[in-house]
């Protein structure tokens, strides 16, 4: 008999996650492309406090918290200070959305988990109508890059600002079943 698959489900941040993402965010692996824990801490809090259309959740593998994902609008965030950071988001269509996502126990990276996460979220947006999902990893995380072209992410562009450069992916529908 084949191993079943194991269920991946996705929780709205709250409150009682902070501290578990506060520890995720701390770690090695997360801290390195995620940035300082406190100031991440703090844009995922905002989440629970401003409608700006992001959406963060908790992925539960099983029944456990592995990770954190969230969706946004780059359309809501060109013409703010992002911009400068970022001025491709000016150039993104306003019905396209973003995705960022992390492995919180450091013993589940490099282990197929990335990537089933990535779809089952895609998947969740494109049945609630996204067309078009982008998502911008620093060039130099070949892991995560890994992971998004096995979910089916292609690269559409670059940027590079101050010596670090980002590369662009997106997935559409068609491109995720493609991707199966």
């Amino acid at each position: 008999m084949p191993p079943r698959a194991e269920s991946i489900r996705f929780e709205p941040v709250a409150e009682e996650h902070l501290p578990m993402l506060h520890g995720w965010l701390k770690q090695r692996h997360v801290r390195q492309w995620w940035g300082d824990p406190d100031e991440e801490l703090a844009l995922i809090r905002s989440i629970l406090e401003e409608d700006d259309g992001t959406e963060g959740y908790v992925v539960f593998l099983d029944r456990k918290p592995v990770g954190y994902v969230q969706s946004w609008r780059p359309a809501n965030f060109g013409g703010t200070h992002w911009v400068e950071e970022a001025p491709w988001l000016n150039e993104v269509p306003p019905d396209t959305m973003g995705v960022d996502v992390f492995i919180g126990p450091a013993n589940l990276i490099a282990r197929g988990v990335g990537p089933r996460i990535i779809r089952a979220f895609a998947e969740r947006l494109f049945a609630l109508g996204t067309p078009r999902l982008i998502i911008d990893p620093d060039a130099a995380n070949r892991r995560a890059v890994r992971a998004y072209e096995k979910a089916g992410f292609v690269a559409f562009g670059r940027h590079d600002r101050n010596g670090e450069s980002t590369i662009l992916m997106e997935i559409t529908p068609d491109r995720l079943e493609r991707a199966a």
